[in-house]
């Protein structure tokens, strides 16, 4: 896919064509980049002239399918577009000051108590940087992560792919939640093996489902698991109302759920296995000088904990 003789394809050529691949019609990526649909078409038109070849199969009433020769220019355009960004902070960066946007991943459970607290230290000690947050479950974020879509990500080490760089943040110990009522709140521990009957509760954000699961059948236990939700409040508040008890590893400063009523936290006994927070990002990508700035910093965070 070679540019035709005399011809090579603008930024701005490949700036729409690549939002036109992100919202699948020309309208769409029109307003998302604040020009004219026709703006967008050209720019596509364009692209297709230089490259000699067809970047969308156009169907009125189902939008824009990428061809295979548009789904390769779309991956160099993007690295394209990085790099010309990257140039654009690097000249108005002489005085070696991090400065930018930095794209940063975080589990959802984990984002409440680690988030806040890294964007007002970002704010004090990187005061021109830009964090990006995106929150979500480890396989969804693993995968930007490996496509370049984020520059790192906060997650727990179970279900985190081959390949990664991770740097361990601290070590979780999971715990026991109980409804206030509950016979055995009053205990400063619980055994598993007394809770196996009960109904659970269960946290089903990937990959602390499968985690929670895995953990109880290695103590040879059958759990009765009622309910699943990827919500951590959810599952907080049916513990409260009584419904069940659950494990997590995370947690929080608050007895009460977002009702007002009272979750009690209750140490495992026989303790089971810790689960490290790491800090992650790919190494077959070079973290950019801001990047790593907020890498390192999530790490100093912790270091005193």
């Amino acid at each position: 896919m070679n540019p035709l003789p005399g011809t090579q394809p603008t930024l701005r050529q490949l700036e729409l064509f690549v939002a036109a691949t992100q919202h699948g019609s020309f309208a769409a990526a029109a307003d998302a980049m604040y020009v004219t649909p026709n703006a967008v078409s050209s720019a596509v038109t364009e692209l297709e002239t230089v490259f000699n070849t067809q970047l969308f199969i156009r169907r009125r009433a189902k939008g824009l399918t990428t061809t295979t020769t548009g789904r390769d220019l779309v991956e160099h355009a993007r690295q394209l577009l990085q790099q010309a960004h990257e140039l654009t902070l690097a000249i108005g960066n002489r005085d070696d000051v991090p400065r930018g946007s930095v794209k940063v991943g975080c589990y959802a459970t984990l984002a409440a108590t680690i988030i806040p607290e890294l964007w007002s230290q970002t704010a004090q000690r990187l005061p021109l940087v830009q964090l990006d947050i995106e929150e979500g479950a480890v396989e969804d974020l693993s995968k930007k992560l490996l496509h370049g879509h984020l520059d790192m990500m906060i997650s727990y080490q179970v279900g985190l792919p081959a390949g990664v760089l991770s740097q361990e943040l601290f070590q979780a110990s999971p715990h026991v939640s109980l409804p206030e009522s509950h016979p055995l709140a009053t205990r400063a521990s619980v055994s598993l093996r007394s809770l196996e009957h009960d109904p659970l509760i269960l946290l089903d954000l990937p990959p602390a489902g499968d985690n929670t699961l895995r953990l109880m059948h290695e103590q040879g236990l059958h759990p009765n698991v009622i309910h699943r939700s990827t919500s951590y409040e959810t599952v907080r508040s049916m513990v409260a109302r009584g419904f069940g008890y659950s494990l997590f590893f995370q947690e929080t400063l608050t007895e009460l759920s977002y009702e007002g009523l009272r979750v009690v936290d209750r140490q495992i006994n026989p303790s089971l296995a810790t689960e490290p927070v790491v800090v992650s990002h790919n190494p077959a990508v070079r973290l950019t000088h801001r990047a790593t700035a907020v890498e390192e910093l999530i790490i100093s965070m912790f270091e005193s904990s």
